[in-house]
């Protein structure tokens, strides 16, 4: 009878080990297909990876290392069904680690904030950030190198140059190639535009010269810029910026094949003003975007899309139902292609969080799918803002957002809600608070999926020791949030917030959050191998 190894029910497994069965029947094992033998994560995916035999046994060698606190299922289908559950060992967190230059520390007119974080192809993490440096602002950019463990010197992306002015808020993406794209908006020539810069080396430390990307004949200032890769290394940046008639969201895209940006696009069609763009790209290469437009106190989401290989983005259409305020939307996209959206509903105290998957085909405008759904908690009555959507490989979705507690359900605060939608449900699980209820509110929550199907939920909470960076983890084999842990350190400091994490594909975690030390704000990362 087979034996697999490690043995049924292990715990404590490297996460280099290399999975299988021995005692296989003379000839089987040479015979086995990556069909036959399988390594399962706990969402039901398999684990990339190579089959071995050698001399009655067979293995898999995973293409990178396993995820660690991780329950996995091997399975063997010839010639008889057999199945072996074993668990990897957990990890513990490195100490935070100041990534700016902390020889610049004590220096208070250099404060940090803005942070994002994105996993390389190698293992490694590449953080960016808005900070002050020599009377302008700047874009700044620092390597984890996964060898090494450690950071490197900051360096500076935006524009530089007696016509370069200061830049802010970052966002950064990856494809599946490991390729960087880094964008911001910067001022130039009196208004600020939109750059972006790109990094193709395997590590993530070569940038190229920022190119302009929005309209320079337009008045306005160019803001808010987001950015979404697809499968093929096709990037997608959307903003806001006014016509001279009104704000507007246009969009500009790098066609990979041509290796080239194509020129920015409006992409709304309506007359009032347009904010807060957001967007998807499924991994063939379908790209969403969202945002809010109306008058104050009347606003609709909208999105619009543009197929794969197009030039042109298809119509607008309004995912809010009409009568109802809809505003800061969400997107997320799966690896199945589906794209789902949500958003605020409602006005004051009675804003909830809406979520609907998306009807995408051709050209045509963008619609709800499905049926709206409003996360509802008798708990918390009070308003609800800033939703947050992430996706796992099998296709499963988790929703996190803030909401407040009213004065006749308890102390007034803000927690951290999250529900779940399993793959194939027909519904949304109840909302559950996974900040920690000992402690007073909580914000900003940051949401990442890890190849296992794991779910890491990131957020600043008040409590004793000020504010400081909370992070929880939904374990998927038992399908539950494990309790919050604090990875800023309350020693060094009382205001630590506005976090940002990323997963690599061996699972590890990278949390960057920005924190006052006594003199100014300095960025911070924690590292859980």
């Amino acid at each position: 009878m087979p034996q697999p190894m490690p043995a049924n029910g292990a715990s404590d497994v490297s996460r280099t080990e290399t999975p299988g069965f021995r005692g296989l029947p003379p000839g089987l094992a040479t015979s086995l297909t990556a069909g036959d033998l399988q390594l399962r994560n706990p969402d039901g995916t398999t684990v990339p990876g190579r089959v071995r035999v050698s001399a009655g046994q067979a293995v898999i060698e995973p293409l990178v290392p396993l995820v660690g606190c991780t329950t996995y299922t091997l399975a063997l289908t010839s010639p008889s069904s057999e199945r072996s559950r074993f668990t990897t060992a957990c990890s513990a967190w490195q100490p935070p680690t100041q990534i700016d230059d902390s020889r610049t520390a004590h220096q208070v007119d250099l404060p940090v904030s803005g942070m994002q974080v994105v996993a390389t192809r190698d293992g490694g993490f590449v953080a960016v950030w808005f900070q002050d440096d020599a009377g302008r602002r700047a874009i700044l950019s620092a390597r984890f190198n996964p060898e090494t463990q450690s950071w490197s010197k900051p360096q500076a992306l935006d524009l530089q140059g007696p016509q370069a002015g200061s830049s802010s808020i970052p966002a950064i993406a990856t494809d599946p190639q490991g390729r960087l794209t880094a964008v911001w908006f910067q001022a130039i020539d009196g208004r600020s535009a939109i750059f972006a810069t790109r990094s193709e080396g395997p590590h993530g430390d070569r940038w190229r010269v920022p190119q302009r990307l929005d309209l320079p004949q337009l008045p306005g200032n160019a803001t808010n810029p987001q950015l979404a890769a697809d499968a093929q290394g096709n990037v997608t940046v959307v903003w806001q910026q006014p016509d001279g008639r009104h704000t507007a969201i246009y969009a500009a895209h790098w066609a990979q094949a041509q290796r080239r940006w194509l020129a920015a696009q409006r992409i709304d069609q309506g007359s009032a003003n347009a904010y807060n763009p957001v967007i998807a790209a499924t991994p063939q290469g379908r790209v969403v975007a969202a945002w809010q437009q109306g008058a104050p106190g009347g606003e609709s989401v909208y999105a619009a899309s543009l197929p794969p290989n197009a030039r042109a983005w298809g119509a607008p259409g309004r995912l809010s139902p009409a009568g109802e305020v809809g505003v800061m939307p969400a997107l997320v996209a799966t690896s199945q292609e589906r794209i789902v959206a949500a958003w605020v509903q409602g006005r004051d105290a009675r804003r909830r969080i809406a979520v609907s998957p998306l009807q995408t085909t051709g050209h045509a405008a963008v619609a709800r799918g499905g049926a709206l759904q409003l996360m509802q908690d008798p708990a918390f009555t009070g308003p609800a803002l800033a939703p947050v959507l992430a996706a796992d490989a099998a296709g499963s979705l988790t929703l996190v957002w803030e909401q407040a507690r009213s004065a006749q359900s308890g102390a007034v605060r803000d927690a951290i809600l999250a529900a779940r939608h399993e793959h194939g449900a027909s519904q949304w699980s109840a909302p559950q608070q996974i900040d920690d209820p000992t402690q007073r509110s909580a914000g900003n929550p940051v949401l990442a999926a890890d190849p296992a199907g794991h779910l890491w939920c990131a957020w600043y909470q008040d409590g004793p020791s000020g504010m400081q960076v909370q992070t929880a983890r939904y374990d998927v084999t038992h399908s539950r949030w494990q309790a919050p842990q604090t990875v800023s350190d309350p020693a060094v400091t009382v205001q630590a917030s506005l976090p940002a994490l990323a997963v690599n594909a061996a699972g590890s975690l990278m949390v960057v959050w920005q924190q006052f030390n006594g003199w100014r704000t300095i960025a911070v990362a924690r590292w859980l191998p």
